[in-house]
C-alpha cells in the first residue's frame, strides 16, 4: 500500500464542521474583501478595512475552534499576524501582500471543503499558501514539517537487540563529512545517489551504536530519510539539504559527547518519511506508532487551490442553492 494512500486512515468527522463551515465561509470571504479594500487604499485611509478585515477573521477563528481540523489554525493564525503587521505600519499592505493572504483564505475555504465532500485530513496539502505568508512575514525557518500533526510521545515499537555496537562516532563523522558535500553540489538526481547511500551508511552507523529506546527513534527517522535520499526518493531541495545539514552538527555532537535529541529534527525526518511515494521497511515501526500512512502527500509543494475565482464559485452556488429551492417547490406540487 503507497504511503500516500488515504482509503486506510480513519474518516474524519464531518459533522461538527458542517456545522460552521457556513460562517467560516462568510467570515473568511468578508475579511478578504476587506483586507483588498485596505490594499487600494492610502495608508492613512486603510485603517478601518483594516480593522473589519480582523474583526471577520477573529470570527473565523472562533468557529473553527468549534471544531478538530489540523493545520488550519496554524495558517490563520499567520494570518491574523499579517493583518497586525498590516495595521501597525510595520508590514506594507499592498496588493501583493493582501493577495497572498488572500490566496491563504481561499486555501483554508477550499481544503474544509475537501474534508466536507469525505476527503482525508492532510494538512501539507496547504503549505504553499502558509509558506508564503511566512515568508511574507520574514520567518526565519519555514518547513512543511510545521503542518505534520503527530503524537510523538506514542511509543514506538523497536525490535529488540542483543548486542550493540561499540560506537566511534568520529569515524562515522568522518565519513559523513565527506560524502555531505558532494550531496549538496550534485544538481544531477542521478549523482546525488551514491554519496546519499553514503550518507545513509553512516547514519546506520550512529543508529546501531544507540541504545536508549528514544535515541534508537531519533536515529532511525534520520537512518529512514537518508535511505529515502539514497534511493532516490527525495530531491536534492532546500529542506532536505538543510536536515542533512543539522544531522551533520547531531553527529559532531555525539563525537563531542553530547546527545541532544532535537524534536524539530525528529519531526522534519518524519515528515519526509510520510511523504515518501514508496515508503521503506526499515521505517515501518515509525510509520505505525505515529501513524504516517497517508497523512502526507508526496504532492504537498503542488498549488492545488485558489485554480477556480472565489467570487464566480460564490456566486454559483447562490445560483444552484436558488435552483434547488425551485425544484423543491416543484416537487411539492407548488405551481413555479
Amino acid at each position: 500500500m503507497s504511503m500516500t494512500d488515504s482509503s486506510h486512515v480513519p474518516r474524519f468527522d464531518t459533522g461538527p464542521l458542517s456545522w460552521v463551515m457556513s460562517e467560516i465561509r462568510d467570515a473568511l470571504v468578508r475579511s478578504r474583501e476587506a483586507l483588498l479594500e485596505a490594499s487600494v487604499r492610502g495608508r492613512d485611509s486603510q485603517g478601518t478595512s483594516l480593522q473589519h478585515a480582523r474583526a471577520h477573521l477573529h470570527q473565523a477563528h472562533g468557529a473553527l475552534q468549534m471544531v478538530d481540523v489540523d493545520g488550519v489554525g496554524t495558517l490563520t493564525q499567520a494570518a491574523e499576524e499579517a493583518l497586525q503587521r498590516f495595521r501597525d505600519g510595520t508590514l506594507a499592505c499592498d496588493a501583493a501582500s493582501a493577495q497572498t493572504v488572500a490566496s491563504l483564505y481561499q486555501a483554508v475555504i477550499e481544503y474544509l471543503e475537501e474534508l466536507l465532500s469525505g476527503a482525508a485530513p492532510q494538512p501539507a496539502r496547504l503549505f504553499p499558501y502558509y509558506r508564503d505568508v511566512q515568508e511574507l512575514l520574514g520567518v526565519e525557518r519555514i518547513h512543511p514539517s510545521d503542518l505534520l500533526f503527530a503524537d510523538l510521545s506514542a511509543p514506538v515499537a523497536l525490535p529488540a537487540r542483543t548486542a550493540v555496537a561499540a560506537p566511534d562516532y568520529a569515524a562515522s563523522r568522518a565519513r559523513f563529512e565527506k560524502n555531505l558535500l558532494p550531496f549538496l553540489k550534485s544538481t544531477d538526481a542521478q549523482a546525488r545517489r551514491a554519496p546519499a547511500g553514503a550518507l545513509a551508511e553512516a547514519v546506520a552507523e550512529v543508529e546501531g551504536a544507540q541504545q536508549e529506546a528514544a535515541a534508537r527513534t531519533f536515529w532511525l527517522a534520520m537512518r529512514g530519510f537518508a535511505q529515502l535520499a539514497a534511493s532516490g526518493q527525495l530531491a536534492g531541495d532546500l529542506y532536505v539539504k538543510q536536515l542533512f545539514g543539522l544531522i551533520n552538527l547531531q553527529i559532531r555532537r555525539l563525537s563531542q559527547g553530547q546527545g541532544s535529541l532535537p524534536e524539530p529534527m525528529l519531526r522534519d525526518a518524519l515528515f519526509f518519511v510520510a511523504a515518501a511515494p514508496e515508503p521503506l521497511d526499515i521505517a515501518l515501526p515509525l510509520r505505525r506508532a505515529y501513524r504516517l500512512d497517508g497523512l502526507v502527500p508526496h504532492d504537498y509543494d503542488t498549488r492545488r487551490y485558489g485554480r477556480i475565482d472565489a467570487q464566480a464559485l460564490k456566486e454559483a452556488r447562490e445560483a444552484l442553492a436558488q435552483a434547488q429551492g425551485i425544484w423543491d417547490k416543484v416537487a411539492t406540487g407548488i405551481d413555479p
